[in-house]
């Protein structure tokens, strides 16, 4: 049995358990394009549809997989569902923390909005949605990846909404509230504040001292909406040389503090996940796809591969067998490619991997980056 055809079995049989009244030749499909995507590192049609075994030519194999992302039977929501929720099984009683973020690709001519858990310094994929146009996203539209989460995350003790400025801030906190959650939003340094006094300026002219950190509690948001809330203002540390430090802001019904102020740090995560999406594994940036719905079935099909990759990288720290595959006396690969590489040494050396869906929570010491 050919590594393709020993990936392909694992994966058919999950998707299978799950989706046992679906069309057979949906499922196998589906598995097959998450080979080819797990393959060829690539998310384009062609490189995808090298792994898929076929006596057809290769615009036929190419028009096999169109039709599969085209395939209006394919419900992504219902589709990826029972997946996530039997992953995050083990997560009862855990303190979440859920990322919105975006991101354009095929020259901006599409975006598409993820709504992710953060996991080992990354992110795991929940629900997303994708529209033909850039810019700020209404939170009517993208009120379905709220109820998506809701139904997905299991008996959390509690939830927190973290995303960056740029979001309508207010809109989203206020859809925080209504569903129970917490939420650390960051928001425009330019953005009016009005004091319990009556006093009103832009958080820009709060004249927070460089390397400070500044509390405030109770404050109304905006001259037009007056929202209530918390503020906490800092100012971010410069990563590289020449980098200036950049004022920042972030808004929050949680007690303003320094714990709190680092919670909102892990909306880094999400950037870690896309960057394993784009140039660090399937290459997502390059997509050319143009329709809507066909990349939010290329999404789904990346999803179930993220899923599998981080499940073996995560089961490879806790079995103690990082050596094997990340050589450094400290960790230096992220969880995602640990499991990339352990799943492709075992395609090398002719072993399999169970796919278990189940991922469980545990703490990890940052990676390690060389001077």
């Amino acid at each position: 049995m050919s590594s393709n055809d020993a990936l392909y079995t694992r994966l058919f049989e999950k998707l299978r358990e799950f989706h046992s009244d679906e069309h057979l030749r949906r499922i196998k499909n589906w598995a097959w394009i998450v080979v080819g995507l797990i393959q060829s590192h690539s998310v384009h049609l062609s490189e995808i549809a090298q792994h898929i075994p076929s006596d057809a030519e290769a615009p036929g194999r190419i028009a096999q997989v169109r039709r599969w992302l085209a395939n209006k039977f394919v419900k992504v929501a219902d589709f990826y569902r029972p997946l996530i929720t039997q992953t995050l099984q083990d997560w009862q009683g855990k303190d979440v923390f859920v990322i919105l973020d975006g991101c354009s690709v095929n020259h901006e001519a599409l975006q598409f909005f993820r709504l992710s858990l953060s996991y080992c310094y990354h992110a795991l994929p929940l629900a997303w949605m994708v529209v033909a146009s850039a810019g700020l996203v209404q939170v009517e539209a993208c009120a379905t990846l709220f109820e998506h989460a809701r139904h997905i995350l299991p008996a959390v003790t509690s939830v927190t909404f973290l995303a960056d400025r740029g979001f309508r801030d207010t809109d989203w906190a206020e859809k925080c509230l209504k569903m129970g959650w917490h939420y650390l939003i960051r928001v425009a340094n330019n953005t009016f504040i009005t004091f319990a006094d009556g006093r009103s300026s832009s958080i820009q002219q709060l004249n927070v001292p460089h390397g400070r950190c500044r509390y405030f509690t109770d404050v109304r948001l905006t001259q037009a909406k007056l929202f209530r809330c918390n503020l906490m203002v800092t100012w971010t540390t410069p990563k590289k040389p020449g980098e200036k430090a950049e004022l920042c802001a972030v808004i929050t019904n949680l007690r303003p503090c320094h714990l709190h102020l680092k919670w909102y740090l892990k909306r880094m995560h999400v950037e870690e996940s896309f960057r394993d999406d784009k140039s660090g594994s399937f290459d997502l940036e390059a997509t050319k796809l143009r329709d809507a719905e066909r990349l939010n079935h290329l999404l789904l099909a990346v999803a179930v591969a993220t899923l599998w990759i981080y499940e073996i990288g995560a089961q490879v720290l806790r079995n103690g067998e990082r050596s094997e595959i990340d050589p450094g006396y400290k960790r230096q690969l992220s969880v995602f490619q640990i499991g990339r590489r352990k799943l492709q040494r075992a395609f090398n050396c002719g072993k399999t991997l169970l796919f278990n869906l189940r991922l469980r929570p545990f703490r990890l010491a940052p990676v390690f980056k060389k001077c």
